[in-house]
């Protein structure tokens, strides 16, 4: 009976552990995945051929945690100003799903690109401060068509950066 229990106890544990194993390797990958955006927006024409800084739709940066992204009212108000990109919704399909959201006086649910787990708790507004680029955690954007993940944002990778930058890497920096 004592043997039974034991093989018994030792399958569970190995059960739990591989699950346990398995849980973290694919986290990453549920955690970090890429979805597909209601509106494909197109970083590599407003900031690379346009040149708009990313604050002019990420005012967020400035006030703590999430870049964030503008309202319908905020985009369309540019754009509705551009009567090409409305004439030809074959070319600017975007641009027409833009104007049926206004239409409709619907919020647009982006994806967010960068999904952080709940116990880490990253502020933008204190690496814009300082002088930190939007390159450095975000890639190219300016050239990205579909923005994308440029870095999987682990504890490991950050940490990294911040031995790089000087910045302190105590756990309570970013867990609080």
């Amino acid at each position: 009976m004592k043997a039974r229990f034991s093989v018994q106890f030792l399958l569970l544990l190995i059960s739990v552990t591989a699950l346990g194993y398995i849980g973290w390797v694919v986290s990453d990958q549920i955690v970090y995945r890429q979805r597909a955006q209601p509106i494909p927006f197109r970083h590599d024409m407003h900031a690379g051929k346009r040149k708009i800084a990313c604050v002019y739709c990420h005012r967020g940066v400035y006030q703590g945690y999430q870049a964030g992204v503008p309202s319908v009212r905020e985009c369309w108000a540019c754009h509705r100003a551009m009567p090409k990109l409305l004439k030809d919704p074959k070319k600017y399909p975007g641009v027409t799903t833009l104007q049926q959201y206004w239409e409709a006086k619907k919020p647009i649910v982006w994806w967010k690109v960068y999904q952080l787990p709940d116990h880490v708790h990253f502020q933008h507004e204190t690496h814009v401060a300082r002088g930190i680029a939007c390159t450095v955690c975000h890639g190219d954007v300016a050239a990205m068509p579909v923005v994308r993940q440029a870095h999987n944002p682990t504890m490991g990778w950050c940490v990294t950066c911040h031995r790089q930058q000087h910045a302190p890497v105590s756990c309570s920096t970013c867990h609080y």
